[in-house]
Order: C-alpha cells, then structure tokens, then sequence
C-alpha cells in the first residue's frame, strides 16, 4: 500500500494524526519543503504526532517521510516516465530516435529533480559554504567529474574550491582540514567506500560535511550534517551509462553555485563589469 492510500485510509489513526494527514494530502508539493516544525504548527499539532504518524507508516522520521512521499509523487508522474534511465535506447534505435529519448530523460530528470530539491536544506548547506574558509570537495567517478565542473565555476567567481588531482589523495586532504572549513561529498549511491571514509574521518575531526546522494538511508547521509537528496532511479550495476545521475547531481550544483553567486550577487557583477 502507498504512502498515500495509508494516509487516505487512516486505519486506527488517532484525530491529530488524521489531521495531519489530510492537510499532507491537501498540500503535497508544500510539505515537501517543510520542516517538522512547520507541519506541524500548519496543522495546530505537534512534532511528536507527525513523528507517531511516521511510525505508524514504518518510517524512521518527517525526512524519511518527505523523501519516500516525494519518491512515491514522482513515480505517479507519468509525462516521461516511459524512458527507462538505465536504458533509455534500444539495439535497433536511429540517431533521431535516440535524440528524442536522450531529450526526453533529460526533461524527465530535471523535472524529478527539482521536485526533490529541499529548498531549505540547499539554503542551509550554500550558507555553510559560504561562511567556511575553505570548501573541499569529495567524490569518485561521474561525482567526481561533476565536483570538478563546480569547481571550475566557482573558480570564475574568485572563490577556490579544494579537489585533489591524484586519484587516492582525498583521505589525505580530510585529514588537512580544520574545524572552520567545510566539506562537500557527492556519492548518488551513498556506498561509495572511499567517500563514506572521508566522511567518518570529516565528521572525527569535527570539519561540518555536506553530501548529495541518491540514498537517504545510506551510511553517508546518516554522517553528514546537511544531506541533499536526489531521485532515486539508477541502477548502478544495471546502465549503460549515468544519464540520470550525473544530469540531476549537475542540476543540484548548479543551483548550489548560481545561489552562492546570489549571496554576493552585487561583489560578482562588479567583478565581471570590471
């Protein structure tokens, strides 16, 4: 049963959880954005009664819930959803073919990407980066081509962002970093090995970590201190390539780059005119 037929149902729901529940159905896309708090004083409840609410879903807290709820409204979203991520063309597909499929995943990972952005969490984490003396950035692979392509447009901005060049080195520049600074990690897995090492190692020196993943329950997002979920829709060890991921890790750190251009907007402008 979906989140949605529990919360239309409500089977031994108690008045306040059933007060919840329909303002949740009334508001979908708002409670996405909403912090536990909000919720709850939108509905005139308590924070203990949506997370009684989350329980009786089987869920482990109101951030568990927002991203299988989101989750649950993306796959009813059904625009694009004939193109498969993993394998978006087929043996026998035409170039014009093929571009209209690649035109159409694209659509359809920005579309579901942004209805999973939490604009409260990408707030909090750009002004994290903001205010650090130095951002380093973590990742392997497609994450890691993607940090490199932020990097480079931060750089335009005057702002250097730490990636380390040698492939195996980042261990080493999490054990350089103080207090004051700030690390990004990207893994839409979440299991990279090497990335949730650097996370432990971050979170022991106490360094504040942000990460942008696909997988809210992994090991990685319970690590960091702000955790930027993405659409869950690729299988790893069954795509012909990250069409999906790497589109919808890009968007996020456009958004990120174009807000932390947003915080100093008037300082970049007069860089650029000059």
């Amino acid at each position: 049963m979906t989140l949605q037929e529990q919360l239309k149902e409500k089977n031994n729901f108690t008045e306040n959880e059933k007060i919840i529940a329909d303002y949740i159905l009334s508001h979908k896309d708002d409670v996405l954005q909403m912090s536990i708090q909000s919720l709850a004083l939108k509905t005139f409840t308590s924070t203990s009664a949506i997370m009684r609410l989350c329980t009786r879903l089987n869920l482990v807290g109101f951030k568990d819930f927002k991203f299988r709820f989101s989750q649950e409204l993306l796959r009813a979203n059904t625009d694009y959803n004939d193109v498969d991520p993993n394998f978006p063309f087929s043996k026998n597909d035409s170039i014009p073919e093929i571009s209209q499929q690649l035109k159409k995943l694209t659509i359809q990972t920005l579309q579901e990407t942004q209805k999973m952005l939490s604009t409260q969490d990408m707030k909090k984490a750009c002004i994290m980066m903001k205010n650090a003396k130095h951002v380093a950035l973590f990742g392997v692979g497609d994450a890691y081509l993607a940090g490199l392509a932020f990097q480079a447009s931060m750089t335009r901005t005057g702002t250097n962002y730490i990636v380390t060049p040698v492939y195996g080195e980042q261990g080493h520049l999490a054990k350089t970093l103080h207090p004051d600074d700030c690390a990004l990690l990207l893994s839409y897995s979440g299991s990279t090995q090497s990335t949730i090492d650097n996370a432990k190692s971050l979170k022991k020196r106490k360094i504040p970590t942000i990460c942008i993943t696909a997988n809210a329950s992994s090991e990685l997002a319970k690590i960091c201190d702000i955790s930027l979920f993405l659409p869950a829709k690729e299988d790893k060890g069954h795509r012909i390539a990250a069409f999906f991921s790497r589109a919808s890790m890009e968007y996020y750190l456009n958004v990120m780059y174009s807000y932390l251009y947003v915080l100093d907007y008037d300082k970049h402008i007069k860089e650029t005119i000059d």
